[in-house]
């Protein structure tokens, strides 16, 4: 990702309005790259510039760290709670001193919600490709032995919501093969074994992120064979 962005035309449509706007409220404060570097930052530095882009919807982690940073002041932010048990992206706002700043904070999350909502909308709205069955491929099976292996050695195999909290739903989802976690969701996941484990969070965030990437390209293959093996017998 470029470090300058293309300036996204608020013209253009409600997601490009919304990027024009995050760019916006990010003059004068700090820079993209300063907050990327910050080591309470979890989103890498391409993921924060492309939310600005306006090319795609951005997750709600990286809108809530440019928003912490742009409208909180997180030097100046509340005594910290146990984030693991509360909504984490934006669990940043209640830390929030100033109550201007703090409503700030709340109506762009609700744009952000809307926005989202609103796309979502449009994208089931579009035909969608042919629906197919697959097995949970060779490769989604080797993350999800390395991510069971590595809570297995926390002792808490059978009480996922002491290691992950509010990630245990989630975390149940990707052990049954239904779902694959993003690289900002490995990153949480990797936090939260590491306070467990005799291994740094980085070490584990970048093994499972390795992982969960062959796991989707493994999937999407699969995918597109069944399509095509479906398309022929018709």
């Amino acid at each position: 990702m470029p470090a300058h962005p293309r300036v996204p035309d608020p013209a253009e449509g409600p997601l490009q309005a919304f990027a024009y706007d995050l760019r916006k409220l990010g003059h004068g404060n700090v820079s993209v790259a300063w907050i990327a570097r910050h080591p309470d930052t979890k989103v890498s530095r391409a993921t924060l510039y492309a939310a600005l882009s306006g090319t795609r919807l951005p997750r709600v982690e990286t809108v809530s760290t440019l928003l912490r940073w742009w409208v909180g002041i997180p030097l100046l932010e509340a005594e910290r709670l146990d984030e693991r048990f509360l909504e984490s992206p934006w669990a940043w706002m209640w830390r929030v001193r100033d109550g201007e700043r703090r409503q700030m904070a709340e109506l762009w999350r609700t744009r952000y919600g809307q926005l989202e909502r609103e796309i979502n909308f449009e994208r089931e709205s579009r035909p969608r490709a042919a629906s197919v069955t697959i097995t949970v491929p060779l490769e989604q099976q080797r993350f999800i032995d390395e991510l069971r292996d590595a809570i297995r050695n926390t002792g808490h195999e059978h009480d996922l919501w002491l290691l992950f909290g509010a990630l245990g739903s989630r975390v149940e989802r990707y052990l049954a093969g239904d779902a694959i976690p993003t690289d900002d969701t490995c990153e949480l996941v990797a936090q939260c074994l590491a306070q467990a484990l005799p291994l740094e969070a980085g070490v584990l965030r970048l093994r499972l992120m390795r992982s969960a990437v062959v796991a989707r390209a493994a999937r999407t293959r699969e995918r597109r064979i069944a399509r095509r093996s479906k398309t022929s017998s018709t």
